[in-house]
């Protein structure tokens, strides 16, 4: 299993066999990593812990060593911790309860074994990928697929990145201790209340393998790889934004002879598809933004200019005091957690009487890049510029 990343991982399977020239695009326009995302990072935190729980549940960990595991844990992710009350305790519980789950398993099922991460080969060209959990028994394979995200309800029925974690644990490890008469697939949502198992006899798996996953492997490996567009499939596609078939998938639709006016039968077919293309339009716009700004690309007839920039108090103990200083009482100016600044404006009579008040220590924030229309009044920046800007805004 060479390199970091697999060319046709397990948790792009929707993607690469429904549309397998999405590998050859992706690869095309690879672009720098970005930052690891809020929700990715959580997900990983979550995970983290959650492994670190059942190795100690199942003997893997003494619990000394799972103690300076947790430590490490929450220093590596200190971020997330405190992001919010009680992100932590949510962690924990929802971890215990997977725990709880896999102990659930196990029990039904005689002379199990569990092991967890497991990396496996899928039997699929440059395909392999880690499943949370394993657990082997004489008539039954079983891989347990922990999912943090509370956004979309995810179903392991017809699920190709399981169906591939299943061929990985039955290749590896099926009739090591019996023979292997089912392969089950269980998804554990904690944060939906959610938790369904599918199941497949070895036979079933591995037709599916030669009948689906293997042909659109060799398809996406290929350099005419057909595309497939699709919402499921393009929805964390990275060329979402920039695919051409993508864009005439979202806009073909069958128009009557009316050249004016919608007919019932066209709002209905349109209606169910307004949210794929939105979520198109902002995979556009999101591309569009990323060539301008962050690669500097110019894109005809339009910038990019800060955005949602907001006023804050820098350092709201020497404002109270200026403002105390000023003749007003303790009372009237010292808790900013609960007085917004528009509340303080009132106290003091306008916006220009605040920063005047306070001067320096209330400033506006920048803002986020947006892309607008070179007849927006903003300045145009972009990745560099506002780097040399923060650059030479560092005081000597």
């Amino acid at each position: 299993m060479p390199g970091q990343h697999a060319v046709l991982s397990p948790s792009s399977a929707t993607r690469w066999i429904n549309c397998p020239a999405s590998v050859r695009m992706s690869q095309l326009v690879k672009r720098e990593e970005e930052t690891e995302s809020f929700y990715a990072r959580e997900g990983t935190a979550a995970h983290a812990l959650a492994e670190i729980m059942a190795s100690l549940h199942f003997g893997m960990l003494s619990a000394d060593e799972a103690d300076a595991a947790v430590a490490s844990w929450e220093r590596e992710f200190a971020d997330i911790l405190a992001s919010a009350d009680g992100v932590q305790l949510e962690m924990q519980g929802h971890a215990e309860s997977y725990v709880a789950l896999l102990q659930h398993f196990v029990s039904q099922t005689p002379h199990a074994q569990v092991m967890l991460e497991q990396r496996l080969p899928t039997g699929v060209p440059e395909s392999w990928g880690t499943s949370d959990t394993v657990i082997v028994s004489p008539e039954v394979v079983h891989i347990v697929d922990l999912k943090y995200g509370k956004g979309v309800q995810v179903s392991p029925v017809g699920n190709p990145q399981l169906r591939l974690y299943g061929l990985g644990a039955l290749d590896t490890y099926g009739d090591m201790l019996g023979d292997t008469e089912a392969v089950r697939m269980t998804i554990f949502q904690p944060r939906l209340g959610y938790t369904e198992t599918a199941e497949m006899t070895p036979a079933e798996l591995r037709a599916w393998r030669e009948q689906v996953a293997l042909p659109a492997a060799k398809l996406a490996l290929s350099d005419a790889a057909p595309f497939g567009p699709g919402e499921a499939q393009c929805r964390f596609c990275p060329v979402a934004g920039s695919c051409k078939p993508r864009m005439e998938y979202m806009v073909a639709i069958d128009f009557a002879d009316d050249p004016d006016l919608l007919t019932d039968e066209e709002i209905g077919e349109l209606v169910p598809r307004l949210k794929d293309i939105k979520r198109w339009t902002d995979e556009v716009e999101k591309e569009a933004l990323a060539r301008a700004y962050t690669e500097g690309r110019e894109i005809p007839g339009h910038k990019v200019v800060l955005r949602g920039g907001r006023r804050i108090i820098t350092d709201q103990a020497h404002a109270i005091q200026v403002l105390i200083d000023a003749g007003y009482t303790a009372e009237q100016v010292a808790d900013f957690k609960t007085k917004s600044l528009s509340s303080l404006e009132k106290l003091v009579g306008s916006r220009d009487a605040l920063e005047q008040q306070l001067g320096k220590l209330l400033r506006r924030t920048e803002g986020k890049p947006a892309i607008v229309s070179n007849d927006d009044p903003g300045v145009p920046v972009t990745a560099v510029s506002q780097a040399v800007s923060e650059f030479t805004d560092i005081p000597d």
